[in-house]
């Protein structure tokens, strides 16, 4: 940058330098608030995943069993006529200024229109146990959506961070010093110029008051 080396231009320089150290600061701050909740989130993700695999080997389990008791012919009459619908609702929030998906699931319970001629205690409980593990999935999913865009929004902090440290801060670190010194520089000069001026005075105040 070229410009002049002038107080007005050190006292700009200076102010802009004290604005960029505090946002280095604010983005210092914001980073790691964002990793502290990162980690909040893996450890809820870490534990949820280990209970929606639990829920959904039960799952399958009571459903193997159901094929066997009830036979593939009326399984797949049963998978024509789902007991319950499920909806899928989207919407967005902030979490730390970062826009995320909020996911909402809503049932529907769809009347029984079919007949069969064996029990369906099995398939009962394998309706109703992947009913249990839907929300579970569900807010399993929204987490770590929320974890993809946090961990974006982490990098792009770090970029930020970067280039004020590499870059911006260092530039206007400079330039306050270039016009420090140079200003420096020109008040010692002046200094010089007066004593020299005033010596050169009261010289010659005593020459004309000798010859008085």
């Amino acid at each position: 940058m070229r410009v002049a080396p002038s107080k007005m231009n050190l006292i700009r320089f200076k102010r802009t330098l004290a604005f960029l150290r505090r946002a280095h600061d604010l983005l210092e701050e914001k980073r790691e608030i964002l990793l502290l909740e990162i980690n909040r989130r893996i450890g809820e993700a870490t534990k949820l995943r280990s209970q929606v695999n639990e829920q959904l080997r039960k799952a399958y389990d009571l459903l193997d069993a159901a094929s066997v008791v009830i036979g593939t012919e009326e399984m797949s009459l049963l998978s024509k006529y789902p007991r319950y619908d499920y909806d899928i609702s989207a919407s967005k929030k902030k979490i730390m200024g970062v826009s995320v998906l909020s996911l909402e699931l809503s049932k529907k319970i769809n009347p029984v229109t079919y007949g069969i001629s064996k029990p369906t205690i099995l398939l009962d409980q394998f309706v109703e146990k992947f009913g249990e593990v839907l929300p579970l999935a569900l807010r399993l999913a929204e987490l770590e959506s929320v974890l993809i865009r946090l961990v974006e929004e982490v990098k792009k902090t770090q970029h930020r961070i970067n280039a004020l440290e590499q870059f911006l801060i260092p530039r206007y670190q400079g330039m306050v010093s270039m016009i420090s010194a140079i200003l420096e520089e020109r008040d010692r000069e002046e200094f010089v110029r007066v004593k020299k001026v005033k010596t050169l005075l009261e010289k010659k105040t005593k020459q004309v008051a000798a010859y008085g």
